[in-house]
């Protein structure tokens, strides 16, 4: 129990009350105060030193200073008034309802701060996530500015050469060609072409005159020789020590023999029919029933190949909720799904089956179990009050997963009139509707 401290001092003036208590042999580290502006403690075991001031003070402009040996507390009046002493005159029960009160107003508001503080921090990252696409798409923009330059200018240095004025010179005769205000040159003859004479007619000679006059007046371009395509270069094999290493290992390593194989017989007990042999079918019975048999088994189980214990279906329940505990969930769904198909009138074998769906993520299988469970849980009564409550608050959950919030804020408010003491029920409906403010469409 701790021992009140009772050896403190205070002075007061129109603006500020004075408290100085003493800290020996307590060291200052370990104070801890909880400063308000009703009630006042400072705890420093094993003492405890607590205040109900006369009046309200202003605990925002108040002031504490934590010494060696000494608490000094600055309180501010609200009103510059002269306090006739220093605390109110209450009983235990008076002060005991002042410390709840003021625990409960200390929790709202630091509840409140908390939102607070999420709501700014959402915004804050919301502005960052605006500012980084403004700043990409500044960059994406800057970028594509650039590029369509470089694209104009090499354009326009092509459309330049294109249309250019070439000037081509003959240097065999060294005779100039005219065009407009330039002189174009003719290019000579190749050295390797031999000339050919030809006897012609007069008229033919006429017609190769003209020809000749017509090349002399016009110029003679020059065809440019198309560029080699450089050759390719010759790809070198990269070496790894590390692969040739493991080459090396691998090529080193020793197997293990391999196992010997044998056959292995299996008798199995003849079957008799009641009709004679020479009217008997057994052969196709025979192959009838084993495919039966193989079909059943690769829908699920078999009866036949199922103990006695097996056939019960609380059995089967049980062993889906060790299934479940351990999680192995599809294991578990087949325990309840087999258990469903002996007996298809237990809830509890539905509901189970929800959960397992929940936890795989088949969120539209477990909404049909939760439904299903709920229409098997009639009459609604007090000994499956709990079941039905923990089967609608499944099924908002499934409902809140698959993006339906409005109706999973109906169903777990439902939930909760039957459940009214559940935290976790309360907390998942403040947690809804806060998503449904910031996202009210997700419906």
């Amino acid at each position: 129990m701790p021992i009140l401290v009772k050896d403190f001092t205070w002075s007061q003036t129109n603006k500020v009350v004075h408290i100085r208590v003493p800290l020996n042999p307590v060291a200052h580290e370990k104070v801890d105060l909880f400063p308000t502006e009703k009630y006042i403690k400072a705890n420093f075991s094993p003492f405890l030193f607590e205040v109900f001031p006369l009046y309200d003070v202003n605990i925002k402009k108040s002031k504490c200073f934590v010494k060696e040996d000494v608490i000094i507390l600055d309180l501010m009046k609200n009103d510059e008034i002269t306090w006739e002493c220093l605390e109110k005159e209450l009983t235990k029960e008076e002060k005991m309802k002042i410390r709840q009160e003021v625990l409960e107003k200390c929790l709202e508001q630091a509840k409140q701060e908390s939102e607070d503080r999420k709501i700014k921090k959402s915004q804050l990252d919301r502005y960052t996530v605006q500012q980084a696409m403004e700043i990409d798409s500044q960059q994406h923009k800057l970028m594509d500015s650039r590029r369509d330059h470089e694209r104009k200018k090499a354009m326009d240095e092509l459309e330049e050469w294109r249309v250019g004025k070439v000037s081509v010179t003959e240097e065999s005769n060294g005779t100039e060609l005219q065009r407009g205000d330039e002189k174009i040159k003719a290019l000579p003859p190749p050295k390797d072409e031999e000339r050919v004479e030809i006897n012609t007619t007069k008229v033919e000679k006429g017609v190769q005159k003209k020809d000749e006059e017509k090349m002399k007046r016009e110029p003679v371009l020059k065809s440019v020789p198309r560029a080699q395509k450089p050759p390719k270069p010759v790809k070198t094999p990269v070496k790894s020590e590390y692969v040739e290493k493991k080459k090396v290992e691998t090529a080193k390593r020793v197997l293990p023999r391999l196992r010997q194989t044998m056959n292995l017989e299996i008798n199995h007990t003849p079957r008799t029919f009641p009709t004679p042999s020479r009217e008997s079918t057994a052969d196709e019975e025979q192959a009838w029933l084993k495919n039966i048999t193989l079909a059943r088994r690769a829908t699920g189980f078999v009866s036949e190949d199922l103990r006695p214990e097996e056939q019960d279906p609380q059995w089967c329940k049980e062993k889906g909720d060790e299934f479940f505990k351990n999680g192995n969930f599809l294991g578990a769904i087949s325990a309840y799904t087999h258990g469903i198909t002996l007996s298809d009138k237990l809830p509890t074998l539905f509901a189970n089956r929800s959960a397992t769906h929940f936890a795989l993520g088949n969120f539209n299988k477990c909404l049909n179990d939760c439904s299903t469970a709920l229409d098997l849980m009639k009459p609604p009564c007090e000994s499956n009050r709990r079941s039905r409550a923990k089967c609608i608050a499944r099924r908002a959950a499934a409902l809140a997963r698959l993006g339906y919030l409005s109706k999973a804020i109906d169903e777990m408010k439902a939930a909760g009139k039957l459940l009214p003491d559940d935290e976790t029920i309360q907390k998942d409906i403040y947690d809804m509707e806060r998503a449904w403010e910031q996202n009210p469409d997700s419906d």
